[in-house]
């Protein structure tokens, strides 16, 4: 199934409650959202001293699954499990239902170790072909396998960018520099406010459906 569509969701919880929190994302909760019609894949990430801490990022077929019957059910309807560990994390979550603007693969497709988001508002609107120019940019970044633009879906100013890495070592800030420092990423980056940019270590074992389930199996 072609993905155009991502809902990004970041969590956060009190460190004595994350051995259950894993557990319930790893045995109950990856599974049945993947498991949703329209739903492709799932993957978790860890951001370290970020805030939120957690990151789950779904892809969707299109920006429609978000409110489609099923997903709607499982937020409307918690199971039971899923009802005592939303009240770990209360108001601390985000959630955004994003469509892509624009892809460019680099190599191994291989499942990301890490991953670098930077969320922005643009000055302006911004078009596939600016994507297309990062994307061919990317492809520059020692180690970077995919990079993907998305706006979201509520508030199109805002943009996410995905850049995809083998490993966390390579999505360093000091690996990045270079890049950023660029002129034509200067200016693409020129008037950009609200902007956050951080890494986040791949955790837990992703879900891809219809093919197999990779990775540890350890929830990190």
């Amino acid at each position: 199934m072609q993905a155009t569509g991502l809902i990004a969701v970041w969590l956060h919880v009190p460190p004595h409650r994350e051995e259950e929190f894993h557990a319930w994302y790893e045995l109950e909760h990856i599974p049945q959202v993947v498991g949703l019609d329209g739903f492709v894949s799932g993957r978790r990430y860890d951001g370290g001293q970020a805030f939120p801490k957690f990151l789950a990022l779904y892809e969707t077929r299109d920006e429609s699954v978000e409110d489609s019957p099923g997903f709607q059910h499982v937020v409307t309807h918690p199971t039971p499990w899923s009802g005592r560990i939303w009240t770990f994390f209360g108001k601390d979550r985000i959630r955004q239902n994003l469509v892509r603007l624009t892809s460019a693969a680099h190599g191994d497709r291989a499942d990301p170790g890490a991953v670098l988001l930077r969320a922005f508002r643009a000055p302006r609107p911004l078009a596939e072909a600016d994507g297309r120019e990062q994307g061919r940019a990317s492809a520059d970044i020692p180690g970077c396998t995919q990079y993907r633009l998305f706006h979201q879906v509520r508030d199109p100013g805002h943009y996410l960018e995905i850049f995809d890495f083998a490993t966390p070592e390579q999505a360093a800030e000091s690996a990045l520099a270079g890049f950023f420092d660029q002129p034509a990423r200067r200016r693409f980056d020129d008037g950009a406010l609200d902007v956050v940019r951080h890494v986040y270590t791949a955790t837990g074992t992703p879900l891809v459906k219809g093919g197999t389930v990779r990775g540890a199996g350890s929830p990190g």
